[in-house]
């Protein structure tokens, strides 16, 4: 019985240690862009999951492997043509990777993307921007779930 319990002791401290392990890096901003928009369009949502750090986030796993915390279907009132509105975190596919910078938090990291969406006619292009927060460590670059602050 006992020998029994340590081997369950055992395994779960390995699944445990598994699933921290499970976590995946980005190499810096820049590229973080390039792959999550990638993951996005593929609605890879499990690998997407994996790049996110929810240390002291009430943020659940379960809701990023899902595609709960990513995307949506349903439409708000105001909603922009281009489906923008589909995308929740941490933003639409189409953006480029504008800026980063270091917050007074130490490790957080700002990146700010941006879109230009060409009107036609002579008209200058439109142009959006968006940013979220990145937690950089010793292994690379982690999303953070919340939202970024206001410029």
């Amino acid at each position: 019985m006992r020998r029994t319990w340590m081997l369950v002791a055992a395994l779960t401290a390995c699944a445990s240690t598994k699933m921290k392990d499970d976590a995946l890096y980005f190499e810096d901003p820049r590229s973080a862009v390039t792959e999550i928009t990638r993951l996005l369009k593929a609605k890879d949502w499990k690998t997407l999951a994996r790049y996110y750090n929810l240390e002291d986030s009430d943020v659940k796993r379960a809701d990023l492997e899902s595609g709960a915390f990513f995307y949506t279907d349903k439409r708000p009132e105001a909603a922009h043509p281009a489906g923008f509105w589909h995308y929740k975190h941490p933003f639409p596919p189409g953006f480029k990777y504008l800026e980063s910078r270091d917050l007074k938090a130490v490790g957080v990291v700002e990146v700010v993307v941006e879109i230009e969406i060409d009107q036609g006619a002579g008209s200058p292009p439109q142009r959006g921007i968006k940013a979220f927060l990145m937690r950089r460590n010793t292994k690379g670059y982690q999303v953070l779930p919340g939202e970024a602050p206001t410029r």
